[in-house]
């Protein structure tokens, strides 16, 4: 945002623009998705994968691990990944639900089943941490940070976890680019439910009209236009719902309104 004397001699704000195929926005609030939307997820479920397939096998059993896996969508002999499967699309609550599932086929009672289910992930989530570098997509953090510098406020709304989103954020130097960090953790419906653009929008006090949303996913779409946004944005995939598609975050154009 720039500010401006006119001939009257008051200061009048000037707000910068996004264009995206040759169509203007001006957003005060920019929300995005993250995996598959600023961080190349093509790898990291993978990863997860071996992980939480390991937290099983050593702290249950083999047999628990490839039932865990059947559910989850990974192939333990390859480890490639069921990118409609749970692993790479259900929220934390889900996915937990899914393992508790697992471990109760193996002859624990469901509430020791969810409660051993919290523990495995939380290792897996350990190993993880120190097995894998999550990668911005070419071009990403440079398109942040012109976008911050010009005056647009961002946030992250997520059906991961909001803390192990906030710590990915942190490790990638981008963290303090966002005005807020909402994760499937803080409300009561994740994507495609509006909930979590809501309650963003609602925190950095924004009306949906002036917010655009980008996503990679139909989901991300139907809950941008659940929500009311100005615009819902797809990157890396087109979708009839979306406003505009286009093949990356780093193609928008920032447009400074003189």
């Amino acid at each position: 945002m720039r500010v401006d004397i006119i001939n009257t001699g008051y200061y009048v704000e000037s707000m910068p623009s996004i264009e995206i195929n040759g169509n203007k926005y001006s957003p005060e609030l920019i929300l995005f998705d993250v995996d598959g939307t600023l961080v190349d997820d093509s790898h990291r479920y993978s990863s997860l994968g071996k992980a939480r397939y390991s937290a099983f096998k050593d702290n249950v059993s083999g047999r628990a691990a490839k039932q865990w896996a059947r559910l989850a969508g990974v192939n333990p002999e390859n480890w490639t990944i069921d990118p409609t499967g749970p692993i790479s699309k259900a929220p934390r609550r889900d996915d937990l639900a899914i393992a508790g599932a697992a471990l109760y086929l193996e002859g624990f009672n469901w509430y020791e089943a969810r409660e051993k289910a919290e523990e495995l992930y939380e290792i897996a989530d350990e190993i993880q941490a120190r097995s894998f570098e999550p990668q911005l997509y070419e071009g990403i953090k440079e398109k942040l940070m012109e976008l911050h510098e010009a005056g647009f406020k961002m946030g992250i709304a997520t059906n991961g976890v909001t803390s192990i989103t906030e710590k990915m954020m942190e490790g990638l130097e981008i963290k303090e680019l966002f005005s807020v960090t909402i994760g499937a953790d803080m409300v009561d419906k994740s994507k495609p439910a509006p909930d979590m653009i809501i309650l963003a929008l609602e925190t950095v006090k924004v009306e949906n009209s002036k917010v655009v949303y980008v996503g990679d996913q139909s989901t991300d779409i139907r809950a941008a236009n659940a929500a009311g946004t100005l615009a819902g944005v797809a990157v890396r995939n087109a979708f009839e719902e979306a406003t505009e598609s286009t093949a990356s975050v780093a193609d928008f154009k920032v447009i400074e309104e003189s």
